[in-house]
């Protein structure tokens, strides 16, 4: 039977995301085959389900994280922030099995201690959503980085994709999960997004701010956005691994401290938090090529900002420094 369109799902999620009024809802629609983007930006909740339903056949239907104070997709056009929120791939969890991959899901959300206001099942993972009490304005006390903050330190406790940006936009549920050519070799086929809970509890910032890593040494200015899925998708059996590492070593080793940017450092820059990562790869011997692609995801270094050279250089300068070059 051909997935259909969920009108019901779609319409309690982008209710209860209240967006303010006077603010615009961004539909983007991409076609799975050609990666061709249209950006819509809506007045009404209607509005948006009705582009929704007569798109979600044909192409995939993401919606902004945050409304946008003019028609725009950048995060120079958002004002306002209505939630946290991470999104969890299955195939980073256990690339094997999808039954283990959600119960793992399952598990390390209910260890936050914080439930939901929403859940989204993609079909190919989960999107957790932590709405707050009202809209929260960005302001100097509260900037921007402050509000990604929050979402990078979810997106660690759960082992989660880098989808910290404010300009982020995410699946809509009652949608069509339609594959491209790079998930359908993985196995991935058509199916619905679907809401798979709307009733949680909301939230204030200041609550959610727990979660968040060190602002001062984890904001960077805005990344390339397909150069990080990029490096998550092409090696996530590395990430994956290191996650593993991270949770078995505790949270009060340097290797975790430092990743999750809890290690106060002489120097504070994004460089120096990659050097101090790599340096703790290093010890534990951890092998260069696999390190290096650790690096580019680094939520407190350059990251996909990165160049090759500066890579190669950090790893060269660790490895002389605190292990075996070969690693083991």
């Amino acid at each position: 039977m051909e997935p259909r369109f969920v009108r019901g799902d779609a319409e309690r999620f982008v209710q209860r995301l209240g967006y303010p009024g006077r603010e615009f809802c961004e539909l983007r629609l991409i076609d799975p085959a050609s990666a061709n983007v249209r950006q819509h930006f809506c007045r009404s909740v209607s509005e948006a389900i009705t582009l929704a339903d007569d798109a979600s056949a044909r192409l995939n239907v993401y919606v902004g994280a945050c409304p946008r104070f003019r028609r725009g997709g950048t995060k120079d056009d958002i004002s306002t922030v209505v939630a946290a929120w991470a999104d969890l791939d299955f195939h980073q969890i256990d690339p094997t099995n999808r039954d283990v991959a959600l119960e793992l899901a399952y598990r390390r959300i209910e260890s936050l201690g914080i439930p939901p206001t929403m859940l989204v099942h993609t079909g190919n993972g989960l999107q957790v959503w932590w709405l707050f009490h009202e809209p929260a304005a960005i302001t100097d006390a509260w900037p921007a980085e402050r509000f990604e903050a929050i979402n990078i330190g979810l997106a660690q406790r759960l082992g989660g994709d880098h989808v910290h940006d404010l300009a982020r936009v995410l699946r809509v549920p009652g949608t069509i999960n339609l594959p491209d050519s790079k998930k359908q070799a993985r196995g991935c086929v058509p199916v619905v997004t679907r809401l798979v809970s709307s009733d949680g509890p909301s939230y204030s910032p200041e609550i959610l701010v727990t979660f968040a890593v060190a602002a001062h040494t984890c904001t960077r200015p805005r990344e390339s956005k397909r150069m990080a899925q990029t490096a998550s998708e092409s090696s996530p059996d590395v990430l994956d691994a290191f996650h593993r590492l991270v949770e078995r070593v505790g949270p009060h080793h340097p290797l975790s401290r430092t990743w999750l940017g809890r290690r106060r450092l002489a120097d504070p820059s994004r460089s120096a938090f990659d050097m101090a990562l790599a340096c703790q790869m290093a010890r534990l011997r951890i092998r260069p090529e696999l390190a290096a692609i650790v690096l580019r995801v680094n939520p407190c270094g350059k990251g996909t900002e990165a160049t090759e050279q500066y890579i190669h250089r950090t790893i060269d300068r660790a490895y002389a420094k605190c292990g075996s070059r070969h690693g083991r």
